[in-house]
């Protein structure tokens, strides 16, 4: 008999003997095979943790886990693991390279937004707790027929990983933002917090709106913002 994965701070320890079956347990699951004595693994260490705490309290509760591939030969192996640290992303069993950022967020982010669908239908109080609680999102409002929705809304949370998107149908709940449906309001966290776009119905349109305004006029220079500016095309 295989024992249960223990957990540390929260993050699933998985070994060769138990990864299959812990792996048969979930849809999606993010896996870290790391190096006790790798510097950047000791860095990413508490953002993995707080990460895992943060999805544990997610409803339904998402989970995140660790292999110590230097302990784990068989699994380094089988994953192709060259350096550390690795992330690789499971669903379905199937491993995708992770790529998302290195700080909490990012990782709560990149993992709520794999576990479901691109956009999640939110209510009103629901689009307010999802504000409150991520650094970025984008919320559309009106018909999910609309050509707003199905060519520029879906198809940018398709592709981006880095902000949630939520949809809501709510006239009264756009007016509250001073939104008309069918609209589009991007959320943060700093300067202006609630951003209407105007501009045209397409994906590229509304990528070329958000992006800017994902970097603060004036920021600390840290590794989450350093991506923010030089990941820009």
């Amino acid at each position: 008999m295989v024992l249960a994965a223990e957990l540390d701070e929260g993050v699933l320890v998985l070994t060769d003997a138990n990864f299959d079956e812990e792996l048969a347990k979930h849809e999606h699951l993010l896996v870290e095979f790391y190096a006790p004595w790798c510097g950047h693994c000791k860095k990413l260490a508490p953002e993995y943790a707080g990460a895992a705490q943060e999805l544990a309290k997610r409803d339904p509760p998402l989970s995140i886990a660790k292999v110590d591939a230097t302990e784990n030969k068989e699994l380094g192996e089988r994953f192709g693991i060259k350096g550390f640290p690795t992330l690789k992303f499971f669903k379905g069993g199937n491993p995708s390279d992770y790529e998302g950022g290195r700080t909490k967020d990012a990782i709560v982010n990149y993992v709520v937004k794999k576990s479901g669908p691109p956009s999640t239908a939110v209510d009103c109080d629901g689009l307010k707790k999802f504000v409150a609680d991520n650094k970025f999102v984008v919320a559309f409002f009106g018909a999910e027929t609309d050509a707003l929705y199905t060519e520029a809304h879906v198809p940018y949370a398709s592709q981006e990983d880095k902000i949630l998107f939520a949809h809501n149908s709510d006239a009264a709940c756009a007016s509250s933002y001073g939104a008309s449906a069918p609209g589009v309001v991007f959320f943060r966290k700093f300067e202006t917090e609630v951003n209407l776009y105007s501009g045209a119905g397409d994906k590229d349109s509304l990528v070329s709106f958000v992006k800017p305004l994902m970097v603060p006029t004036v920021f600390e220079f840290s590794e989450e913002e350093i991506e923010a500016v030089f990941g820009q095309q």
